[in-house]
């Protein structure tokens, strides 16, 4: 199995950097225990190596302002690259990460590229959402457009804007509870907005027994912010029905609220990936939280 690096190639736009912005860019050339988790800057072409799609193009959106920087849905993450391997393959464990014939919904969509691979892999409906903000919209619509429109998916996908928690959109009011298959990736670093991503996972998710949905996620920011969030879910009404570790070279191991008495060296955990499946709870039943 390839690093996850290995999938990703970086074209940088035609310019002279400074040799100090060549060494930002790349800290795992100066320090090889430092990997790097997210990819893109400004007018930078990322492209994703897909052993079943070929390669697919993304652009990175160049936020103006303060606010839109902070979304950071400039760059593409590991945990944007490993839900596309997952979703990419229908076999992968059994066919558990399969959006083959789902509507799928995409939420903090960043450069677009879960919601690309799953049209690609035969989801029947598409929505690749984030903040509204235009700058970010359009560089998703036009990534989008770019994989799909020559492959004639055009009518598969849609792009929408959505603020987590609002549902005063004609967009989330008519597809309330409409999506099998909805797909977050790195979406859970500000607590601040567990309840409300959790919320419009509700709002959005449908009620058939067989929807899921898919959350991946890096440690940067710290393991207890991504505990929180799963203590967030079950606590309005999901169930985490599978969730494990992984590496960037394919490793596991079980999931752990918390390692080495919350003294986690920042450098090793970048590594790693929290990967989990979450289900609407049934009524009656009680919450919970699956080990691998």
């Amino acid at each position: 199995m390839p690093s996850l690096l290995d999938l990703i190639h970086i074209i940088p736009p035609d310019r002279e950097d400074e040799p100090e912005d060549i060494f930002a860019s790349a800290p795992g050339l100066i320090f090889p225990d430092d990997l790097r988790n997210h990819h893109g800057d400004a007018e930078d072409v990322i492209i994703y190596k897909s052993r079943r799609f070929g390669d697919i193009e993304l652009s990175v959106a160049d936020p103006q302002g303060e606010d839109e920087r902070q979304l950071f849905s400039h760059y593409l993450w590991n945990a944007g690259i490993k839900m596309a391997e997952l979703i990419s393959d229908d076999g992968v464990e059994g066919g558990k990460w399969s959006v083959k014939g789902h509507t799928v919904l995409e939420l903090g969509a960043g450069v677009g590229l879960g919601g690309i691979v799953a049209a690609l892999a035969g989801a029947k409906e598409v929505v690749l959402s984030d903040y509204p903000a235009p700058v970010v919209l359009e560089n998703i619509r036009s990534n989008a457009s770019r994989a799909l429109v020559p492959r004639k998916l055009d009518s598969i996908f849609t792009v929408e804007g959505h603020e987590w928690g609002n549902f005063d959109s004609t967009f989330a009011r008519w597809k309330a509870h409409h999506y099998t298959t909805i797909l977050a990736a790195d979406c859970f670093w500000m607590p601040s907005q567990h309840y409300n991503l959790v919320q419009s996972m509700l709002n959005f998710l449908s009620w058939h027994t067989s929807s899921r949905i898919f959350a991946i996620a890096g440690f940067h920011t710290g393991r207890a912010k991504l505990a929180a969030f799963f203590d967030v879910a079950v606590a309005e009404g999901l169930d985490v029905e599978e969730i494990y570790e992984e590496d960037a070279d394919g490793v596991q191991r079980d999931w752990k609220p918390e390692r080495d008495g919350g003294r986690e060296d920042p450098t090793g955990r970048k590594k790693w990936l929290v990967i989990a499946r979450l289900r609407r709870r049934e009524v009656g039943q009680a919450g919970t939280i699956e080990m691998q």
